[in-house]
């Protein structure tokens, strides 16, 4: 084997055992968060589960800072991992002032690798005020893959293959326990004024014990066509 093969066949193992050791869900979609935040992904590496996340400023003197005690917690089994380190943010009783409305701060989180499970999470920061917590936030790549799927078709008009993907993701995943999906369901069909099915839907939202139950209502009401569904 020369020189040039033998190095090359070394890269091609370092970055086999890179993609092995790493893997990005881009983008993951959760029900409902207490700031405006967006998760801009989560990466498993050989040691840590670790949420990008960025915050953006609302106010005139907007600011923000980290407390030591935030958990990841599986929503199914109810365990928690507790915050290893943050990065990018200072730790409470330090605070970054934001320097306009609309800026916004990257930081991201570490949390000890889970041994298994945790496809559905809540962040939940254990502090004194202004706590920020993200419910229901989906770190399973597939069930991303797929609202995202639905998400785009809606953006694209086809209405059809979008319901269909939601309709589908809610059936595979039926242990996911938040409803925000029913409400891009309801809009399809209240759009496509199949308001019977829309009826359906509406009322399994309303007999439901959704955390977000209250935030899926209040969307539906803004929906056109809304008064449809009683």
């Amino acid at each position: 084997m020369s020189n040039f093969t033998r190095i090359l066949t070394s890269i091609l193992l370092v970055s086999l055992a890179s993609t092995a050791q790493t893997q990005t869900v881009d983008k993951p979609n959760f029900a409902l968060a207490s700031h405006p935040i967006t998760v801009e992904n989560i990466e498993r590496t050989n040691n840590y589960i670790i949420l990008y996340l960025s915050l953006e400023n609302k106010t005139d003197h907007g600011y923000f800072c980290a407390s030591k005690t935030i958990y990841l917690e599986d929503i199914k089994s109810g365990n928690r991992l507790k915050l290893d380190h943050a990065k990018g943010i200072p730790v409470c009783p330090d605070v970054y002032h934001f320097r306009w409305k609309g800026e916004k701060l990257p930081f991201s989180l570490y949390f000890p690798l889970p041994d298994s499970g945790f496809r559905y999470v809540n962040v939940i920061e254990s502090c004194e005020d202004h706590c920020l917590s993200i419910y229901g936030l989906i770190t399973d790549a597939q069930m991303n893959e797929s609202i995202n799927e639905g998400f785009d078709a809606y953006v694209h008009n086809n209405l059809d293959f979008a319901l269909k993907t939601f309709q589908a993701t809610v059936k595979q995943n039926a242990d996911y326990p938040f409803g925000y999906l029913y409400a891009n369901i309801i809009k399809i069909l209240l759009e496509q004024k199949n308001y019977t099915e829309a009826k359906v839907w509406y009322k399994k939202v309303l007999e439901s014990n959704f955390p977000d139950k209250n935030s899926i209502l209040k969307q539906i009401d803004k929906f056109d066509n809304a008064n449809r569904l009683e």
